[in-house]
C-alpha cells in the first residue's frame, strides 16, 4: 500500500512538470525580445528622503538606478558611448555642490539584454548613479518643497527584421505565392528601444525593381534628438521646443545578403541606403526606398531578410518632491 501511494505521488509530480513545461512556448522565431524601453531609470528607496532639514545639518544624497532594458550595448567601448545624468530643479550652490558636481558621466558599460539561441533571454545589466553628499545650505523660515528632477540622457539603437520576397523577374507570375509574395505588409520585428519600424509595405515596380516603404515611430515615453555628428559638440538632451536637434534619427537600411541587389531610398539622397530623418513634431514618418536588380536573372524566387537599424540620443525624466524642514527656529 506504502509503494502504491508513493508512486502516487511521484505519478502526480511528474504531470505538473509537464504540465509546466508544456505552458512555456518559446517562439524560436523570434528575432528579438522586444519592447519600447532603452535604459529604465527609478529612484533608489530613501534617495532622497521624503524631507530634509535646513542650514545644512542634514546630508543627503540622491540616487538613480539604471537598468538597460534594451537590445543594444551602451556606455564607454560600445556603439552607444554616451550616457549622461544630471540633476534639475535645483540651484547646485544652494546644496554645497558645484554645477559639475550634478552633471554625472556614466564611467560603466551596460549590456543589453539577449535571447539565446534556445529562446531563453538574459537580461540587461543594472549600474547606480549616486549625487552624495548634498546638504541644502539657507536658513529657510517655514517649511518649504522642492521638486527634484534626474534627467538621464543617453545614445541607443534600435535594430528592426522584416522578412521580404525577392524575385529574378518581379513582373513574372507576380501573384505566385507558393514561397512568399512580392505584394503587402511584411511584419517587422524590432529590438528593445523607444523608436520602432513599425510597417513595411513591398511592392513590384517594374521587371528588375521592388519598393519598399516603412515607417518610423516613436512607441517611447521620452525624447529622442539627432546624434551630434563627428566634430560637433556634444550635445546634452534639450528638451527645449526650440532645439532644432529634436525628433531626428539615422536611419540605415543595411545591404541584402544577395550582392546583386542595391538598394536606395530617394529621401536620404540618390543612390543612398542611410541618412537623417526628421519626424515632424515626433509623428510617424514613412521612407521609401527601391531594391533594384543589377546583374542578370535566372528565374528565382526567394527570401531575404531586411534589416534597418535607427540611431538616435534619447532622454527621459524621473520627478520626486521633497519637503525642506524649518528645525533651526
Amino acid at each position: 500500500m506504502k509503494k502504491f501511494f508513493n508512486l502516487l505521488i511521484i505519478l502526480a509530480a511528474l504531470a505538473l512538470i509537464t504540465g509546466c513545461t508544456q505552458g512555456e512556448t518559446v517562439n524560436l522565431a523570434q528575432s528579438y525580445i522586444g519592447g519600447t524601453v532603452g535604459l529604465n531609470a527609478y529612484l533608489i528607496d530613501g534617495m532622497p528622503p521624503p524631507q530634509i532639514h535646513d542650514a545644512g545639518t542634514f546630508p543627503f544624497g540622491v540616487g538613480l538606478a539604471i537598468e538597460n532594458q534594451g537590445e543594444v550595448d551602451v556606455g564607454p567601448g560600445t556603439p552607444n558611448p554616451f550616457v549622461l545624468v544630471r540633476l534639475e530643479g535645483i540651484n547646485p550652490e544652494q546644496f554645497g555642490v558645484s554645477d559639475a558636481f550634478i552633471r554625472q558621466p556614466m564611467t560603466a558599460t551596460l549590456l543589453g539584454a539577449k535571447r539565446n539561441f534556445d529562446g531563453t533571454i538574459f537580461p540587461g545589466e543594472i549600474t547606480n548613479v549616486n549625487f552624495e553628499p548634498l546638504t541644502y545650505q539657507p536658513d529657510i523660515h517655514g517649511n518649504t518643497q522642492f521638486i527634484i528632477r534626474a534627467d538621464v540622457c543617453y545614445d541607443y539603437e534600435t535594430v528592426a527584421t522584416a522578412q521580404i520576397c525577392l524575385k529574378d523577374d518581379v513582373l513574372e507570375n507576380i501573384q505566385d505565392s507558393s514561397i512568399c509574395t512580392l505584394t503587402g505588409q511584411k511584419a517587422p520585428q524590432n529590438s528593445g528601444g523607444p523608436l520602432h519600424i513599425t510597417s513595411v509595405v513591398e511592392n513590384p515596380m517594374a521587371a528588375n525593381k521592388i519598393q519598399i516603404n516603412f515607417v518610423i515611430e516613436h512607441v517611447g515615453t521620452g525624447e529622442f534628438f539627432g546624434r551630434p555628428t563627428p566634430g560637433e559638440k556634444e550635445e546634452i538632451c534639450d528638451f527645449s521646443v526650440r532645439n532644432t536637434n529634436k525628433y531626428n534619427v539615422d536611419v540605415e537600411v543595411e545591404p541584402l545578403s544577395d550582392s546583386g541587389i542595391t538598394i536606395s531610398c530617394a529621401r536620404f539622397g540618390p543612390g543612398q541606403r542611410m541618412g537623417r530623418v526628421k519626424l515632424y513634431q515626433g509623428a510617424p514618418a514613412t521612407i521609401s526606398c527601391i531594391l533594384e536588380r543589377t546583374r542578370p536573372s535566372s528565374g528565382r524566387i526567394f527570401q531575404d531578410l531586411l534589416n534597418i537599424k535607427l540611431k538616435y540620443r534619447y532622454g527621459q525624466f524621473i520627478e520626486t518632491p521633497i519637503v525642506i524642514q524649518d528645525v533651526t527656529n
